[in-house]
């Protein structure tokens, strides 16, 4: 008895102890430290970074503010038919882990049997040992009865070297790498949402900027018409001015294009149709995104849940070589079993029909012409791409924010200097209107300053678009602000199955 729990510790501690995983660690992020500064060119050298206080949590509604925004960001989470088919996967991969670990353990079956032979009369035998003549042995034939029941486990593999705690280890990985995905593809869709919604409102501005201009050359053209039959202005003055209206009636049925496909767009985000009551901001541009702080450490990077997700699989890569190690090593096997055997059915759970068996084998590769040593190889090549790939995550995403602040750095100034475009040309045009109606210039004036005025809108409103869809990518390119994946990931279960109420309620 004492030698089976001495036995029974001993095997518990190898166990336990025993793994060929090599030592995990971590990359270097090959990126600085600190995001570049952009210098002002009024700067001989840039300004030193402030000291960054503590970031508080910021969840997506308290980055983006709009309330008819959260409105259809909400819908999205619960619809998003992408978002749908990250939750299955990560649902997959939990699952796998589980029947994975599910191998650490001996799984006991319950068997029965019952079954019924007939034995003939004549049976053959040597007479004189095993190298005698064979003679026949005559007697009467039977029929005989076998009934059985028994629990017991088949081949559970004593994990001395660490096999199946590797390929647990892996799973394991493999399944937080999936939750991580799930995250990213959460945060995508949010920033997708937010951006055809920006979209969506930059199109029906300029829509409405295309609508006025059309009235103003419906206007024009009706003077320059009736000059021309007055025989003020030549028809070349009246043709011109007809083909700018028909320019303008182009740039409206564009808008119009352009608007229905945002619609489109923004309803297979939603995954339904946009509800009844939406309505646009007015003014489109209104504030709705809260700022990104300055000083952001590149160390940030760490929480987005892409580069996450590479480094699980970074780590399952590693645990898969413990795996292929351990293949080099015997397999050792337990086999038992506990039952009853009976020739009848009355008998079968009696005192002496109790029966038992229990067993252990061992199996080493002997000859399997390389194919360990070249599924180790294989395996070491598998984790040599994952550490490449999640140096490319992490550079990329370096790259991503770098770029966003870059824009943020510049785009201000560049918007102060197209809103004075603006404004001057909203001057020359009025001047230019009534220099022609007073007579001291043709009508070209007035139509090139009204060009240049409308080309000016545009690319106001454009540049609007840029700023705001440029701080959208920044709170992606942070992994969903700057308090990373911290939150959980919210919104698996209305992913998978919206409930009516929640549904009803939007």
């Amino acid at each position: 008895m004492k030698l089976s729990i001495v036995a029974a510790a001993v095997a518990a501690a190898l166990l336990t102890a025993c793994t060929l995983e090599p030592a995990y660690r971590r990359p270097t992020l090959p990126v600085p430290d600190s995001y570049p500064t952009q210098a002002s060119t009024n700067q001989a050298s840039p300004a030193p970074a402030p000291a960054l206080p503590a970031l508080p949590a910021l969840d997506w509604k308290d980055f983006f503010k709009d309330p008819v925004l959260q409105q259809l960001i909400d819908i999205a989470l619960a619809n998003n038919r992408d978002l749908r088919v990250a939750a299955a996967n990560m649902t997959e991969a939990r699952a796998g882990y589980g029947v994975s670990r599910a191998s650490l353990f001996p799984e006991i079956d319950l068997q029965g049997y019952a079954g019924r032979q007939r034995l003939p009369g004549v049976t053959q035998q040597p007479a004189n040992g095993a190298l005698g003549p064979i003679q026949n042995n005559r007697a009467k034939a039977s029929t005989i009865n076998t009934f059985q029941a028994q629990a017991g486990l088949t081949n559970y593999e004593l994990d001395f070297f660490g096999r199946q705690r590797s390929s647990v280890h892996e799973a394991g990985k493999l399944a937080e790498a999936s939750a991580a995905d799930y995250q990213a593809a959460r945060i995508a869709v949010i920033g997708e949402v937010a951006n055809a919604y920006l979209s969506l409102n930059a199109d029906r501005a300029l829509l409405q900027l295309a609508q006025q201009t059309l009235d103003a050359q419906q206007q024009h053209a009706q003077v320059m018409q009736k000059a021309f039959h007055d025989g003020g202005v030549s028809e070349f003055d009246m043709r011109r001015s007809q083909t700018q209206v028909s320019t303008a009636q182009v740039d409206v049925a564009d808008m119009q294009t352009r608007i229905a496909k945002d619609i489109n767009a923004m309803s297979v985000l939603l995954g339904q149709q946009l509800p009844n009551g939406y309505a646009t901001p007015n003014p489109w541009q209104a504030p709705l995104l809260t700022d990104v702080p300055a000083g952001l450490p590149s160390s940030l990077l760490d929480r987005r849940p892409d580069i996450v997700a590479a480094e699980d699989r970074l780590r399952a890569s590693n645990a898969d070589i413990g795996r292929a190690r351990a293949a080099f090593f015997p397999n050792i096997a337990l086999t038992a079993a506990l039952g009853t055997l009976s020739g009848g059915l009355s008998s079968l759970f009696s005192g002496g029909a109790l029966a038992w068996s229990a067993g252990t084998s061992a199996a080493m590769p002997l000859l399997d012409w390389g194919r360990n040593k070249n599924e180790l190889s294989a395996s070491k090549a598998r984790n040599s791409g994952a550490t490449a790939a999640y140096e490319g995550a992490v550079q990329q995403a370096f790259r991503e924010v770098a770029d966003a602040l870059a824009v943020r750095d510049h785009i201000v100034p560049q918007l102060k200097a197209q809103q004075d475009l603006v404004d001057q040309s909203q001057h020359v045009y009025a001047i230019s209107q009534v220099r022609f109606k007073e007579g001291l210039d043709d009508y070209i004036a007035t139509q090139d300053a009204q060009r240049s005025l409308y080309a000016a809108q545009q690319k106001l409103v454009s540049l609007e678009l840029d700023q705001a869809v440029n701080q959208v990518n920044l709170y992606k390119a942070l992994g969903g602000g700057w308090n990373g994946a911290a939150n959980p990931p919210a919104g698996v279960a209305q992913a998978v199955s919206p409930t009516p109420a929640v549904a009803g309620a939007r």
